[in-house]
C-alpha cells in the first residue's frame, strides 16, 4: 500500500480481509429505504451494461445505537431482502458490497459517518490494489442515474489531471408526489442553483455544488483531504471545500443524476427539511438577496489593492465598497487573517490565489448570515433568479412560473454558461 494510504488508514483503521476489485465504486448510505433501494440498483445496473468500467456498489446499513426496535428491524429485514437478491442483481463486471454501520454513537450518527464508513472502505480497497487513481463516487439510495452515468464517470477521470467532480443533477417535478412537494422541489432546486451562479457572477472561484449524492474523487484525493467528516448533514460541504480549491476539481455535465422530491426530516437542514418546510407553510422559498452578492463582487474586483495596502490605510480601502460590506470586514476576522497570507505572498500573483484561502466557501456563509441579519432581507427565489439574470444580460426575462425559470438555469449549466 502507498505510504499516503498507509498514513491515512493508520489514523482510520479497517478490519477488512477481503475487497473487491473494480475500477468504480459507488457508496450509498442507506437508512430505511424499502421504496427506492432496489430501483436504485436497478439503474446503476443499466448504467453499468453502458459501461467497460468494473462497477463495485457498497451499501452502508447504518443506525444509531439509540435507534428504536422499528427501525433497527427494518433495517434487517431490508438487509436481508437484499442480500437474499445479490445472484440476481450481481454481474461479473458489477457486484455489490453490504456493509453494517450499526449501533453508531449518538453523536456520530447519521449520513456523515455512514458515507464515511464506505469511502474510507473504497479507499482501503484501491490502496490494497495499488489504485490512486479509483473513482469513489457519492450517491443516495433515492436517487436514479443515466444510462451513460459510469462512462461519463470514466471518461471523466480519465483526464489525469481531475481529482474530483460534481454531477449534474435534476430533481423530478412531476409523478407520484402532490403537486405542492413539486412546486416545493422546484422552488429548492432553483436556490441551489441561484446560489452558485450568484457567486460566479461575483467572480468567487469555488462556486460548485456540495450535493452529496452528486460527486465523485479518486481514492488518492480522498485520503488527502482527511477522508469523509462524521457530520449529521452538511458532510458533503465540509469534505469537497477540501478538494474544490486545489483547481483540480470539475463539473461534469454530460449525465444526470435525479435524486428523489420527497419531504423528509433525516436530516437537521437540506433538500428534505426544506421541502418539508415549503409544504407545511405554503409560502415561496426565501433565498439570499442579489445585493449581497453586488457588493461581493465589488470587493473581489479591487481586492488586489490589498496586498500593498498599509494597515492605516484599511479605512480608506473599505469607503470604496457598501456600508454593507465595510461593516462585514470591519466587524469580522476579516483583516487579521488576511495579514499572515499577505506577508507571506511573494508576488501579487501569488496573493491573487491565496486571497480565496481566506475568503473562501466558509467565509462567504458567514458573510452572507451577517448581511441579512444586520441589513438585507432575503427575497424570493423566484425574483432574484430572474433579477440575476437580467443583471448579466441586461435584458427582460418573460417568464412566469418556477419550472421554467428552473429550466433556464438547468440550461445554464448543462451548457457550462455562468452568470
Amino acid at each position: 500500500m502507498d505510504k499516503l494510504f498507509t498514513k491515512y488508514f493508520a489514523k482510520h483503521p479497517q478490519d477488512y480481509l477481503q475487497t473487491s476489485p473494480s475500477e468504480i465504486k459507488v457508496v450509498v448510505p442507506v437508512y430505511l429505504e424499502e421504496d427506492d433501494l432496489f430501483i436504485m440498483l436497478q439503474s446503476l445496473k443499466t448504467a453499468g451494461h453502458n459501461s467497460s468500467a468494473s462497477i463495485e456498489v457498497i451499501l452502508v446499513f447504518n443506525y444509531a445505537e439509540t435507534a428504536g426496535e422499528a427501525i433497527v428491524e427494518r433495517q434487517l429485514a431490508l438487509l436481508k431482502q437484499c442480500e437474499a437478491k445479490l445472484d440476481e442483481i450481481e454481474s461479473p463486471s458489477f457486484k455489490i458490497t453490504i456493509l453494517k454501520d450499526f449501533s453508531v454513537l449518538k453523536k456520530h450518527a447519521g449520513v456523515g459517518h455512514a458515507r464515511k464508513t464506505g469511502m474510507d472502505y473504497a479507499a482501503y480497497s484501491f490502496g490494497l490494489g495499488n489504485k490512486p487513481r479509483g473513482i469513489i463516487v457519492s450517491l443516495d439510495a433515492d436517487c436514479v442515474v443515466e444510462s451513460n452515468y459510469f462512462s461519463s464517470l470514466k471518461a471523466c477521470f480519465d483526464n489525469t489531471t481531475v481529482t474530483g467532480c460534481n454531477i449534474y443533477f435534476e430533481h423530478p417535478l412531476n409523478g407520484e408526489f402532490s403537486e405542492q412537494i413539486y412546486n416545493a422541489i422546484g422552488e429548492y432546486e432553483l436556490h441551489l442553483r441561484y446560489y452558485v451562479q450568484a457567486l460566479r457572477f461575483a467572480s468567487f472561484p469555488f462556486a460548485f455544488h456540495t450535493v452529496g449524492s452528486c460527486f465523485a474523487v479518486t481514492a488518492e484525493a480522498y485520503v488527502k483531504a482527511g477522508g469523509m467528516p462524521r457530520k449529521q448533514a452538511g458532510e458533503d460541504f465540509y469534505f469537497l471545500q477540501k478538494l474544490i480549491p486545489t483547481g483540480r476539481f470539475v463539473e461534469l455535465n454530460n449525465t444526470i443524476v435525479r435524486p428523489s422530491s420527497r419531504p423528509s426530516d433525516r436530516v437537521p437542514f437540506g433538500t428534505g427539511p426544506s421541502v418539508n418546510s415549503l409544504v407545511a407553510d405554503g409560502g415561496e422559498y426565501q433565498t439570499y438577496n442579489l445585493q449581497a452578492f453586488v457588493d461581493l463582487k465589488a470587493l473581489f474586483e479591487i481586492k488586489d489593492q490589498l496586498y500593498t495596502l498599509a494597515d492605516d490605510d484599511i479605512e480608506d480601502f473599505t469607503h470604496q465598497l457598501s456600508g454593507r460590506m465595510r461593516s462585514y470586514l470591519v466587524n469580522s476576522d476579516f483583516f487579521t487573517a488576511l495579514k499572515p497570507i499577505k506577508d507571506n505572498c511573494s508576488s501579487p500573483e501569488v496573493f491573487k490565489r491565496r486571497f480565496f484561502e481566506v475568503f473562501n466557501a466558509f467565509r462567504v456563509v458567514k458573510y452572507l448570515n451577517y448581511i441579512h441579519a444586520q441589513f438585507l432581507e432575503k427575497t424570493p427565489v423566484f425574483d432574484a433568479a430572474i433579477n440575476l439574470y437580467e443583471l448579466k444580460y441586461e435584458e427582460s426575462l418573460d417568464v412566469f412560473d418556477t419550472s421554467e425559470l428552473l429550466n433556464i438555469y438547468r440550461g445554464l449549466e448543462k451548457n457550462k454558461v455562468d452568470l
